[in-house]
């Protein structure tokens, strides 16, 4: 690639909501793992490690809701790194998909009743919940 395009790619990814966007979704991942961690530990679990807590997180029912989140920002990570470079549409359509993962859908146990949840219980998710919602006007 030359170097302006590099230069215009560079430009394009500064000024669209992806890279922001991103770094938002990866803390508020933090944010809700601790708060269902404590959620957990409240109830009488004890969780003894670091690599404990990892193995509820990726194999436990009571925490596979968050595996989507974790999902949606690997897919981010890896299109941002893709060559040739990602297209403004597809980043429009992760951009899409956060919408929807984050206020799309009401079903019973899905992502976004779960989160409701989290975000009444959590000041700091609900905080990181209304910047995040900046990047969708």
């Amino acid at each position: 690639m030359e170097d302006t395009e590099n230069l215009h790619y560079g430009t394009f990814m500064n000024d669209h909501p992806l890279p922001a966007l991103r770094n938002q979704l990866l803390s508020l991942h933090k944010l809700l793992m601790n708060a269902e961690r404590a959620a957990y530990e409240k109830e009488g679990n004890v969780i003894e490690s670091p690599m404990q807590f990892l193995q509820l997180l990726m194999e436990s029912e009571r925490f596979a809701w968050l595996r989507q989140l974790s999902q949606l920002v690997v897919m981010m990570d890896e299109a941002m790194e893709e060559k040739p470079p990602i297209s403004k549409e597809r980043m429009d359509a992760l951009v899409g998909e956060a919408r929807h993962l984050l206020m799309g859908s009401e079903e019973p146990g899905s992502f976004e009743v779960r989160y409701a949840k989290a975000r009444g219980r959590e000041a700091a998710v609900a905080a990181a919940h209304a910047e995040i919602s900046k990047s969708f006007e």
